[in-house]
């Protein structure tokens, strides 16, 4: 995908006409039920225009979701090998809060369902990368279990998913700081390094 700050103005503002008016069909229909004519209708281009940057709402959707994943994927990577989980989180709930209305359409409705799949896909990649093998320990008594690391990364990844399509969901009724203090506190992969007793 071409770096967005490399992108001429003109074509930043045009796709940005088109992201729009896509957002705003598919607060009225299903993705599958989305023309080319009503999109640049509502875009207030041409069709020429359009393809001159997409072949088709496939592909424009698909760039969409590049574009989503690699800013999430940027956020949650730019800390390398010394990763705070809190600020990670906190960053990652500030731009999805900054995009609210098109993270809820893709992660909350019905009208498109294939952009979930792609995120836990992404967030299970991250969280494997960043994660050794879990020892939970219950109590004295009880011998330690060693968890794998990819049952930790699942388990990790629909936690986060879950938890911010249901904000979303309930119109993020907790500022993002809050919600990921909480996340972090509740996420047993905060102490992937160490033992978990509990």
């Amino acid at each position: 995908m071409q770096n967005k700050s490399k992108l001429d103005p003109r074509i930043r503002r045009t796709r940005r006409f088109i992201r729009e008016a896509f957002i705003s069909l598919l607060e009225e229909k299903d993705f599958n039920k989305i023309s080319i004519h009503e999109l640049t209708k509502r875009a207030d281009i041409n069709r020429v225009t359009f393809y001159l940057h997409y072949k088709d709402i496939n592909d424009m959707v698909e760039s969409i979701f590049d574009e989503l994943l690699s800013d999430i994927e940027s956020i949650l990577s730019n800390q390398g090998n010394n990763v705070d989980e809190l600020k990670s989180l906190v960053l990652l709930l500030e731009h999805i809060a900054d995009n609210a209305h098109l993270y809820k359409l893709l992660l909350v409705s019905k009208n498109i369902q294939f952009f979930t799949p792609r995120l836990m896909e992404l967030l299970h990649r991250l969280i494997l990368n960043n994660t050794e093998e879990i020892t939970v320990k219950k109590a004295e008594s009880v011998p330690a279990m060693n968890i794998p690391r990819d049952i930790a990364a699942w388990y990790g990844t629909s936690a986060i998913v879950g938890t911010i399509s249901l904000w979303l969901g309930n119109d993020m009724p907790y500022s993002p700081k809050f919600l990921a203090e909480q996340m972090v506190m509740l996420n047993p992969l905060q102490s992937s390094r160490k033992n978990i007793t509990y």
